[in-house]
């Protein structure tokens, strides 16, 4: 039996589903495929410094830009002194016994007050021995003035006379020299006494008294002043600075004090002087400070505690941004978009995130963060 002819509705009905399939199957075919990877483009070299092309560095790269060290705060130990420039003290310029003591530990006092009375056998000497010249000059200006009108009358010759008026020189020049002796101290001359009083040279306060009525006292030997006097009203400050941190330090720089005496209060004092020389044990720089003592609430001899604000002077940079090679630190630095420069820095840890550059580096560069072995490699390789 002879089959059917299919109609053309039928025929269309039939080969729409096998169409429909191979497109799909096409389609599919061609979503599968796997693109070629894109050719890299090899990085120039050339002395240091590598290049991208079309300024295009890798994306994983990521940059960072060179900080500054940040000020900090350094505490530096000190002990409280006397202002020399408004401090005197007192000792025996002779040898012998203090009869009065006069002023009392504590006591304000004027310059020119009296402080003790000393006798001595010295100070007598001293008196008798400018009566003694007094009564040579006497002599010898007799002396001389017999010679001068024997001289012109040609009784005796001219170097006599000479002779004569040396010798009233000699006698006037040691009557100057005891007079000024005794004038030093302030020792009366009209009479031979064997006794001085000390007294102030300036306005001040007693702070130091080591001397009692009746005690003796001598002047060739070493030892504390019978009396010190002072203005409280200023002191001095010496700090012992490490001198790793003597940068932070300069006359006429503000520093604030604290004592454990007032613990809520601060005082400020103005740096004066810088010693020349470091302590040779300690490694440390003396450094001096003037404090304005209004209150007297700061004493001498009283620990302190400075405090000083060490400004920024040296760039950071991340501790990723640093590459050791060898014995040598690098860093890779953006000189244009797509261009990196290996330079060798010298630096040193501050930290497990940062490193202080001494030398290599300016605030403001950029650094690479992180791909700093990765240009390395490429970088020699691409030689």
């Amino acid at each position: 039996m002879t089959p059917e002819p299919l109609s053309i509705d039928r025929r269309v009905r039939t080969a729409w589903p096998l169409a429909t399939g191979a497109v799909a199957l096409a389609l599919l075919c061609a979503c599968s495929r796997p693109e070629l990877p894109k050719p890299v483009a090899t990085p120039m070299a050339k002395g240091e410094v590598i290049t991208f092309q079309n300024q295009k560095a890798p994306a994983d790269l990521r940059l960072a830009a060179v900080g500054r060290e940040s000020d900090r705060a350094l505490s530096v130990p000190g002990r409280m002194a006397w202002d020399e420039d408004h401090t005197a003290r007192i000792f025996a310029p002779y040898a012998g016994r203090v009869e009065r003591v006069r002023v009392s530990l504590g006591q304000a006092v004027k310059r020119g007050t009296a402080l003790a009375d000393v006798s001595s056998s010295d100070i007598g000497q001293a008196q008798a021995d400018l009566h003694k010249a007094r009564a040579d000059e006497s002599v010898a200006r007799a002396a001389a003035e017999r010679a001068r009108e024997l001289a012109e009358a040609g009784v005796i010759a001219r170097k006599d006379l000479q002779q004569a008026e040396a010798d009233l020189a000699r006698n006037r020049a040691e009557i100057s020299r005891t007079q000024a002796r005794l004038a030093q101290y302030g020792v009366t001359a009209n009479a031979v006494t064997q006794s001085l009083t000390l007294t102030t040279p300036l306005d001040g306060i007693v702070v130091e008294r080591n001397v009692n009525s009746k005690a003796e006292v001598r002047s060739d030997i070493g030892g504390q002043p019978l009396f010190t006097i002072s203005d409280p009203g200023t002191l001095w400050v010496h700090l012992d600075v490490d001198e790793t941190e003597l940068a932070a330090f300069r006359p006429g720089q503000a520093i604030e004090l604290r004592a454990a005496a007032w613990p809520e209060l601060s005082f400020p004092a103005t740096i004066t002087s810088i010693s020349e020389s470091v302590d040779a044990t300690s490694r440390t720089v003396k450094v001096r400070a003037k404090v304005p003592n209004v209150e007297h609430r700061l004493k001498a001899e009283m620990f302190v505690t400075a405090s000083v604000t060490r400004p920024s002077t040296l760039p950071t940079v991340p501790a990723d941004a640093v590459l050791l090679k060898s014995d040598k630190l690098y860093v890779f630095v953006q000189n244009a978009p797509g261009q990196f420069e290996r330079r060798e820095v010298t630096a040193r840890s501050v930290g497990p995130q940062a490193w202080l550059v001494v030398k290599g580096l300016a605030a403001g560069d950029k650094v690479v963060v992180g791909g700093a072995l990765y240009l390395d490699q490429m970088l020699d390789s691409a030689r």
